[in-house]
């Protein structure tokens, strides 16, 4: 018995489906086992020289019922939450929460802006605390909540599925089936979510803070100082970087949207890093992007033995070396880049 082409990528979208309503750990092995036991199925009811189409492939799937229903029949049942309440929980943590720690975190940024903190480290330090500390907090209370629920109201939990958690057990489409995924195109949610999240944290440095916080930081008299060295060469190409950040953002956005890799964000991605390699050898030819003021640093408290250890340290042109290894870096990715569009090109043409 053989599967033709139609028929096994309906299959692998259907299983995509099901791997999608699973709990991460131990999903592959679930997996692989509905995989087997429809394969032995599909055995035992063609004989080894037919070929099963798509429209009988999609019979036996039927059978199996929607995805949802498939998954579900493997979820735990000593969960201390019930499977019914996963929708919710999920909406929190995937959507509510980012939302909450990035409004604590902004409001921090405006609050450590306006107020002009005395320790600068140790207030970037709590505005990143207090973001993480809202969204643990309320992801922990939702938790809290819905093992209470299932706990002590378990007729609620088994009654009907809330209107907005409604899935169709039975009916389903195959419309409705996520494509096939390359392993080479498959992405974790997690990284654009991370990219996305990383990306307003820059942009907010760039745009709101860089002058109250970048440069050298010493503590005098108890207070800390800050020294400025960023040159005004270096702050003209702060609307380039803020640009290739948002650029970027918005390609993890589309690749959060699609839940995996495309010829569009490929695309994309080497857009941006032919901008951030420009970028980078513009600073190169820039001249000096940084400066330290000794006389500067005196005025403002700096002790004599770290303002020699500091003109050491810029005499060894550390910076112009370390924009030399990211264009190096930046080449090798971007031609890494460029090799994998070239294959999805190819595979999307075969």
């Amino acid at each position: 018995m053989k599967l033709s082409e139609k028929s096994l990528n309906l299959l692998e979208r259907y299983l995509l489906a099901v791997e999608r309503r699973l709990p991460l750990q131990g999903r592959k092995d679930i997996v692989a086992e509905i995989r087997a036991n429809l394969m032995d199925t599909l055995e035992d009811q063609y004989p080894p020289e037919a070929v099963v189409d798509e429209k009988q492939m999609e019979q036996e799937l039927r059978k199996l019922g929607s995805p949802y229903k498939v998954a579900v029949s493997y979820r735990l049942s000593d969960a201390l939450i019930d499977p019914r309440f996963n929708p919710v929980f999920r909406f929190f943590v995937t959507f509510i929460a980012p939302i909450v720690a990035g409004a604590v975190f902004l409001a921090g940024i405006i609050s450590f802006v306006l107020s002009r903190g005395v320790n600068p480290f140790w207030g970037i330090w709590e505005l990143f605390g207090n973001a993480w500390g809202a969204a643990v907090g309320l992801i922990g209370t939702v938790a809290l909540i819905l093992v209470l629920i299932s706990w002590l109201f378990p007729q609620f939990a088994q009654g009907k599925d809330l209107d907005f958690m409604k899935t169709k057990n039975e009916e389903w489409s195959v419309s409705d089936l996520p494509e096939r995924v390359n392993e080479s195109d498959k992405v974790h949610p997690w990284e654009p979510i991370a990219g996305i999240f990383f990306g307003i944290i820059g942009i907010l440095i760039f745009t709101v803070i860089f002058e109250e916080v970048a440069g050298l930081w010493w503590l005098v008299d108890d207070r800390w100082v800050m020294m400025p060295i960023f040159t005004a060469s270096f702050m003209a190409f702060i609307p380039w970087i803020v640009i290739n950040i948002g650029l970027d953002m918005c390609r993890n956005a589309l690749i959060l949207y699609q839940r995996k890799q495309t010829i569009l964000t490929r695309l994309f991605e080497i857009v941006i890093q032919v901008s951030e390699l420009t970028l980078v050898a513009t600073m190169l030819k820039a001249g000096d992007i940084i400066n330290f003021d000794k006389d500067l640093a005196i005025q403002r408290g700096f002790p004599a033995e770290a303002i020699n250890g500091i003109q050491v340290v810029f005499n060894m042109n550390l910076v112009h070396w370390f924009l030399v290894f990211l264009v190096v870096v930046i080449s090798l990715s971007l031609l890494g880049n460029i090799v994998r569009l070239v294959k999805s090109l190819i595979n999307k043409s075969v």
